[in-house]
């Protein structure tokens, strides 16, 4: 009787043995995934400063700095944008060879593999919401990350009340009104095809520029109102 449930124990165990061998395996594929297997830096140095939102750590790794969008460099042929070469350089005073603080919202990384992040400098400076209150850049909602939305949305109206740096133009009309999308919190011309294919429910419609910005909408893409 002995041998008989030895035998039968046999197949029991050499499926156990494959099981581990299996998440033996699978523990060693995880570790070679990479940095974003193993999560993003929580601090690195800054050793590049491509534009006004956007930072190149020690080791190579690309930072869209989250929750705002500064002016666009030249590209493409296209000039840039007003005071584009002043945001990157503020972005450049604030952090270029410093030590900084990264912190992550819910979505780390965007389509393009680079981390999303607040910075901060070793006083705590939001590196963020400082280039807002600068007027170097304006509030970009982006969700599912908003875990300081307020903070860059206060920074926002000082600036737009003190019309500092881009909004010396940004509050310049050039449509009778505006219309926004409650859910996306995107701002479009009247005509903007985006605009056309809104749900009635989600839009909004705005007299004034600075209405909207007040309130944190960002300008569509498409239609650049």
């Amino acid at each position: 009787m002995r041998q008989d449930f030895s035998r039968k124990g046999r197949p029991w165990r050499g499926a156990l043995l494959f099981s581990l061998i299996l998440l033996a395996g699978a523990g060693l594929l995880l570790n070679a995934c990479g940095d974003k297997s193993a999560g993003p830096p929580q601090s690195a140095r800054v050793v590049e400063v491509i534009d006004g939102d956007t930072l190149v750590l020690a080791g190579g790794l690309k930072v869209r700095v989250l929750g705002i969008d500064a002016p666009e460099m030249e590209r493409d042929g296209q000039p840039a944008d007003f005071l584009a070469h002043q945001a990157k350089a503020a972005l450049t005073g604030l952090t270029l060879n410093r030590e900084v603080v990264l912190e992550c919202d819910r979505l780390r990384y965007d389509r393009y593999g680079r981390l999303l992040a607040y910075v901060y400098l070793p006083d705590r400076t939001l590196v963020n919401a400082e280039l807002v209150r600068r007027g170097m850049a304006r509030v970009y909602a982006h969700d599912p990350n908003a875990s300081h939305r307020e903070t860059l949305l206060t920074a926002q109206r000082e600036a737009i009340q003190a019309q500092r740096g881009i909004w010396l133009k940004l509050l310049t009309q050039d449509e009778p009104y505006y219309l926004g999308n409650r859910r996306s919190l995107r701002l479009h011309r009247p005509d903007c095809p985006l605009a056309a294919g809104m749900a009635g429910g989600n839009q909004v419609r705005f007299k004034s520029l600075k209405e909207a910005y007040l309130l944190g909408y960002s300008p569509c893409r498409s239609c650049k109102p």
